[in-house]
């Protein structure tokens, strides 16, 4: 796996969820043009790469995949993508891209403690 995967937009709408407001973020990127491409891993967390490592990680299994949506509470994410190929070398990480998610669920609400003096 030489050549890197990049990813390059980041979209956000806000949907409710079950247990109050989240938001959908849409992670886009190029496609890795390798002969012996697999698949893609995204590695997303509230740390950034520089801070320590990723929290999460999703393997997309479909090499022709360009784009994957998750759904996050409000906190701010940072993502990177890696390709890896049919033997399973991995290639090195993109660029890290962040995304602020909002909180919109309002003081009071549940899930969101406030204090009152």
């Amino acid at each position: 796996m030489k050549q890197r995967a990049f990813l390059w937009v980041l979209a956000i709408a806000l949907i409710q969820a079950q247990l109050g407001w989240a938001a959908e973020v849409l992670v886009e990127w190029d496609p890795n043009t390798e002969a012996d491409l697999a698949g893609y891993k995204l590695y997303y967390g509230t740390t950034s790469r520089t801070e320590g490592s990723y929290a999460e990680t999703v393997v997309i299994d479909n090499k022709g995949a360009t784009n994957w949506s998750l759904t996050l509470p409000g906190d701010t994410y940072y993502f990177a993508l890696t390709a890896y190929d049919v033997s399973g070398n991995e290639s090195d990480f993109s660029v890290e891209v962040s995304a602020v998610v909002p909180d919109t669920r309002g003081p009071g609400k549940p899930g969101k403690p406030i204090f009152i003096p």
